[in-house]
C-alpha cells in the first residue's frame, strides 16, 4: 500500500497532491508523528463540553480528542479533523456530516482548499497504540486523503531492516477500536486500519465511491470483523484488501459495483524498501473467515485468496525477496469462504491460488464473460501445484455459462461441486 513518500531529490505523489522534499527517513529512530503540525486552526474537544455546532467551526479545524465529542442536532456539514491521540475517546457525529469539500463548492467558511481535502476527516496518532477509540453515527465526505486513517509507524522498534527477531513477540497495535453506523463517500480511501491492529469491528458502514481501497487492513491485524455493511462503486483497487491480516471475518456484507474486486487475500511481500521503513510481513493472511455476503457486479473477482501469487517484482521492490528481483509466493491458508452469493457477468467470481482452503456453499450465477471459479498456482506454474494440497470446493451451487479456469491442480485438490 503505498502511502504520502517523499526521498531526498524527489517528490512523490499520493492521490494527486504533491509534497515537498525531505530527507530519507532513518528507520532504526523512533517515529514522532506531526501530523498535527499540519493544521491550521487546532481546538480541543473539551471545548465543547455539550456539543459541536457548525457555528462552531469558521474554517477546516482539527479537533484534538482529549475528550469525547458529540455533535448537536440537526447540523449542516462541519468541516473537521478529528484527531485521537490519547485511548478511551469517543466520537459520535449525531447522524450528522464531515465534509471537507472535495468536488464540491458549498462548505462551511468557503470553498476548500488543497491542504485541508487532503486531510483525513478521523486519525489515530500513529506512534503509539490507542485502545478505546470509537466513531459513530457520521457521514465522512469529501476528502482526497482518507477517511479513516489508522496507521501505525514502529521506526525504531522493529529495527531498521522492518524484521521481527525470532520468536519475539508481535508488537500490539491500535486495538478495541469501533466504527459503526457509518457512511463514508468520495474519499480517497475508506478506512485504513495500521499494522498489528487488534480487535477491531466495523459494523454498519458503507463506503462508497472511494478512488482507492474502501477499506484497507495491514500486516499483523487480527479479529477485525467488517460486518452488515456496504461497499460500493469502489474504483481502483479491490473493494477490501486483507494483507497479512488473520483471525478476521467479512460477514453479511453487500458488494456492489465494485471495478476491481471484492476481497483480495494475501500476504503483501514488503514493497517499496528503502522508500517507507518497511515491516516485512510475518504473518500470511490465514483462518479468515469469508461468509454470507453479496457479491454483485465485482469487475475482476469477488474473492481472490492468495492474490499475488507468483507476482514478478523488480529488483530493489520486495523485502520479503531481500531487495532481489523475482517471483514472490503469497500465502493465504486455512481460510473459509461460505455462504456467499455471486453473480457476475465479467471477471471471476471466486479465485483461489494456496491451500488448504475450504470454499463451500456458495450460490454463482455467472453469464457472458464470467468464470464461476479459478484453481491455480497463480504465476508460479506447475512446479509449484503442491501449493494447492489440501483445497476442498465443495457444496457450491454453480450456474455458469462458461466452465471453470483449473490449472495446475494438485492431485490433493478436493472438488465436488
Amino acid at each position: 500500500m503505498a502511502l504520502s513518500l517523499v526521498l531526498a531529490g524527489s517528490t512523490f505523489q499520493l492521490m494527486g497532491c504533491a509534497h515537498a522534499e525531505q530527507q530519507p527517513i532513518n528507520c532504526a529512530l523512533p517515529h514522532v508523528d506531526t501530523r498535527i503540525s499540519e493544521c491550521t486552526i487546532v481546538r480541543s474537544a473539551s471545548e465543547f463540553p455539550s456539543c459541536l455546532s457548525a457555528t462552531d467551526i469558521e474554517a477546516h479545524s482539527c479537533i484534538l480528542m482529549d475528550a469525547d465529542l458529540q455533535f448537536c442536532p440537526d447540523q449542516p456539514s462541519i468541516p473537521i479533523t478529528a484527531i485521537f491521540d490519547r485511548d478511551e475517546k469517543t466520537l459520535d457525529c449525531a447522524g450528522g456530516t464531515i465534509d471537507h469539500g472535495w468536488g464540491r463548492s458549498e462548505l462551511v467558511g468557503g470553498t476548500a482548499t488543497t491542504q485541508e481535502t487532503r486531510m483525513p476527516a478521523v486519525r489515530l496518532y500513529d506512534d503509539r497504540s490507542l485502545s478505546g477509540v470509537t466513531v459513530r453515527n457520521c457521514t465522512i465526505r469529501g476528502t482526497n486523503h482518507i477517511g479513516i486513517q489508522a496507521t501505525r509507524f514502529y521506526g525504531g522498534e522493529l529495527g531498521g531492516d522492518g524484521v521481527l527477531d525470532e520468536g519475539e513477540a508481535l508488537p500490539t497495535g491500535h486495538n478495541n477500536i469501533t466504527f459503526e453506523d457509518l457512511k463514508i463517500q468520495d474519499t480517497g480511501l475508506g478506512i485504513y486500519l495500521g499494522t498489528f491492529s487488534d480487535t477491531v469491528n466495523i459494523n454498519r458502514v458503507h463506503v462508497d465511491n472511494s478512488s482507492r481501497i474502501a477499506i484497507y487492513s495491514e500486516a499483523g491485524s487480527h479479529n477485525v470483523r467488517i460486518t452488515n455493511s456496504i461497499i460500493s462503486n469502489n474504483n481502483t483497487r479491490e473493494a477490501i484488501a486483507i494483507d497479512s491480516t488473520y483471525d478476521s471475518e467479512v460477514s453479511n456484507t453487500v458488494f456492489l459495483n465494485n471495478r476491481e474486486g471484492g476481497i483480495n487475500l494475501y500476504q503483501n511481500c514488503g514493497e517499496l524498501k528503502g522508500i517507507v521503513c518497511p515491516v516485512v510481513r510475518s504473518t500470511p493472511s490465514n483462518n479468515n473467515r469469508i461468509i454470507d455476503n453479496t457479491f454483485v457486479n465485482t469487475g475482476v473477482s469477488g474473492v481472490h485468496v492468495a492474490s499475488r501469487q507468483g507476482r514478478n517484482h523488480a529488483a530493489g521492490w520486495c523485502a520479503t525477496l531481500d531487495g532481489q528481483a523475482g517471483k514472490f509466493t503469497d500465502t493465504s491458508q486455512d481460510n473459509i469462504v461460505s455462504g456467499n452469493s455471486f453473480t457476475c457477468n465479467e471477471g471471476t467470481a471466486i479465485i483461489v491460488k494456496d491451500g488448504p482452503n475450504t470454499v463451500s456453499n456458495n450460490t454463482v450465477l455467472a453469464r457472458d464473460e464470467c468464470v464461476p471459479f479459478e484453481i491455480s498456482t497463480g504465476g508460479l506454474g506447475s512446479s509449484a501445484s503442491s501449493m494447492l494440497d489440501g483445497l476442498v470446493f465443495s457444496g457450491n451451487t454453480i450456474d455458469s455459462t462458461k466452465p471453470p479456469r483449473l490449472r495446475h491442480l494438485s492431485p490433493a485438490v478436493s472438488i465436488s461441486d
